[in-house]
């Protein structure tokens, strides 16, 4: 073997294994990405939640209304995993909006929460889920 071959073996394993290691941090980025983008999503789903069990009856009198925007300000929320240990909490905001459909019967509201975070301190991902409602539900 001569030193030029030697070489270009040497070049080609580093080439390969600097692959291998870039593969591996992409994943593993796109596994904790993955991780908070689904934990974004059930907080969104838990605000839609707590929204659709807010009281709005019209058959009743007085009439009962407690959906409404200003009974679900913005909340600031952890997403990371419970049980595990991070040096840096990545914080989201919720957003819950409430708009009315249609005024006259049937009446529907419309109900959309955004839950607003970072990734890397570089890229703002917003999770949306949305839903309508109607009274007496």
């Amino acid at each position: 073997m001569t030193l030029v071959e030697v070489v270009i073996a040497l070049a080609i394993a580093g080439v390969t294994m600097a692959g291998i290691v870039s593969g591996y941090v992409y994943c593993t980025n796109l596994s904790v990405k993955d991780s908070l983008f689904m934990a974004a999503n059930a907080r969104a789903m838990e605000q839609i939640e707590e929204v659709h069990s807010a009281k709005w009856d019209t058959s009743s009198y007085p009439v009962v209304d407690q959906l409404v925007s200003s009974n679900f300000p913005d909340q600031s929320v952890t997403l990371n995993k419970s049980g595990t240990i991070s040096t840096n909490p990545i914080y989201a905001t919720i957003k819950t909006t409430i708009s009315n459909i249609s005024s006259t019967p049937p009446m529907l509201r419309r109900i959309r929460v955004d839950c607003i975070w970072q990734f890397k301190g570089v890229e703002t991902i917003t999770n949306s889920v949305e839903t309508c409602r109607a009274p007496d539900q």
